[in-house]
């Protein structure tokens, strides 16, 4: 029997929108099927207290190329986005690191400060990380190279010694191999901070989705969504609908049903069935693979393989209804509001990660976090009361399961500890604080049904980016069952709100199908 839908859908996030879009408007009847109510996965909203709205997944938007944007016409839709300034990064000793041409006297790296050979040295470091990024994005919008391709692709040009040196150093010795100064060093401790300790340097790659278009030097919408993430979840709705394509929530999938080796459609949790030629998991690699399929469906040494795969450095959010503006004890810019329009990071240095990391690997939510704390109610007004604002603020790394006790009972003690860390450097913090929610890694799991609360899916370890994501058998979006493609932010080039998964998958699916 023909089945009736061509491509089933499992997962409504965004990436599982996208390719519901490319594939419906290539004449291919698409359904997409949602475990919860609503949809947009983690670019969703809630007003979590009276006034206050808050994006409680992804709060911002980063990393959807222009062509995206174009094909989608997000733009012509309503997409407003408000960009919000760069990051500071706060010291407790009343100082901070920032953009070089921030020329104040906190600013431990300001460029008067930086001598000839440290400025020589930041543009030698720039160069390389150009290098390596330029080597890579070329391949955002297609399956990933193997490092071979890399290597071909990179021979002859001065991305080859780039490429070399990223490949076989960790990150930290790259530094130092370019930057003369121990205040220089530390202001790079940030990148890939959220992966592992001390990563190899080919973890930079990942910045690729960052970057401009290397054709025709465009660049994606950066900022925050006017309005909260949700407003862009329900335009990708709008453009899913509108190719024709079949949504439902409340729909959890209990299973992929396989016939000879082939996906031929669905089992729901309430027993019922849909039949499909294609079906697409949007849903992290983890889950589909040992949830939605069985050792009769793959071999065991794939799933054994797949639930390997690092999803348990996870991280926290705390969602604050303010009353005020924090006031960052650093901070000696005439205007007190600025830092609010940008992000404020947390002490890291090189110790800070070290100490980190130990504390994930003890099983203990570390002591001293890594934070990134953002007021988008600054740029856009509408998600507060006058004169209010929302807080966002991500905490890793985080483990996902504790040595002792449990998330749900420690959490009060860990946000509390938190609250009083993010007062040290605005000692207004505390008092300022309406009300809030906190969210562990088990909260993520359980409500955005990521696991381990890993909102990328997978981390972003130099071995689960590009031609390793999720793993080489699986990174170009197929799987060993026939007809079952992969389309999350397990997949190349990885998390964020880019898109990018969902629309390689569907591109994948097309040129299987001999679609264009």
């Amino acid at each position: 029997m023909t089945p009736s839908i061509d491509v089933a859908i499992i997962g409504a996030g965004h990436n599982g929108l996208v390719a519901a879009i490319y594939l419906a408007r290539a004449g291919l009847k698409v359904s997409v099927f949602e475990r919860r109510a609503g949809f947009g996965g983690a670019t969703l909203q809630e007003e979590l207290f009276p006034g206050f709205i808050f994006s409680t997944g992804a709060h911002l938007l980063h990393g959807v190329p222009a062509v995206i944007v174009r094909d989608l016409q997000l733009k012509e839709r309503g997409l407003q986005l408000v960009p919000r300034d760069e990051a500071v990064y706060l010291h407790p000793d009343g100082t901070y690191h920032a953009n070089i041409n921030l020329d104040r006297p906190n600013n431990r790296v300001a460029k008067s400060k930086l001598t000839p050979a440290e400025l020589a040295g930041l543009n030698r470091y720039n160069a390389f990380k150009n290098d390596l990024i330029g080597l890579v994005r070329p391949y955002l919008l297609r399956t990933p190279p193997t490092l071979a391709e890399l290597q071909q692709r990179a021979a002859g040009t001065p991305a080859a010694e780039a490429l070399r040196m990223a490949t076989t150093m960790r990150l930290w010795d790259v530094q130092d191999h370019f930057l003369p100064t121990e205040r220089l060093r530390e202001a790079f401790a940030t990148e890939a901070s959220a992966v592992i300790e001390n990563p190899l340097a080919f973890a930079l790659a990942y910045g690729a989705m960052d970057a401009p278009d290397p054709v025709t030097g465009e660049r994606g919408p950066f900022g925050f969504v006017r309005g909260g993430m949700g407003r862009f979840a329900a335009l990708l709705v709008e453009a899913a609908r509108e190719a024709g394509v079949q949504l439902t929530d409340n729909r959890p999938v209990d299973r992929i049903v396989v016939e000879q080796g082939r996906a031929a459609g669905l089992r729901f949790r309430d027993g019922s069935t849909i039949r499909c030629g294609t079906v697409l998991s949007s849903a992290d690699p983890k889950v589909t693979f040992g949830r939605l399929l069985t050792d009769a469906d793959v071999e065991p040494a794939l799933r054994r393989r797949v639930d390997g795969l690092v999803t348990h450095v996870s991280c926290y959010k705390l969602l604050a209804a303010i009353k005020e503006l924090p006031r960052w004890t650093a901070w000696d810019g005439a205007d007190p509001d600025e830092p609010s329009r940008g992000s404020m990071q947390f002490d890291m240095t090189r110790e800070v990660v070290r100490e980190c990391y130990a504390d994930l690997a003890a099983g203990r939510p570390p002591r001293r976090p890594m934070l990134s704390f953002n007021v988008p109610s600054m740029l856009d007004p509408t998600l507060a009361p006058p004169g209010q604002h929302t807080a966002s603020v991500y905490i890793y790394p985080a483990p996902a399961k504790l040595a002792q006790g449990t998330w749900e009972q420690r959490k009060r003690a860990v946000v509390e500890a938190v609250i009083d860390y993010i007062t040290q450097f605005a000692p207004n913090f505390r008092r300022s604080i309406l009300n809030y929610e906190f969210r562990t890694p088990a909260d993520l799991e359980t409500r955005l049904g990521l696991t381990d609360g890993c909102i990328w899916h997978l981390q972003h370890t130099p071995e689960q980016i590009l031609g390793g994501r999720p793993l080489p058998e699986l990174a170009n979006y197929r799987t060993p069952v026939a007809g079952l493609y992969l389309g999350g932010s397990g997949q190349h080039p990885g998390g964020e709100v880019s898109g990018i998964p969902g629309h390689n998958a569907a591109q994948e699916i097309l040129r299987d199908l001999g679609r264009t």
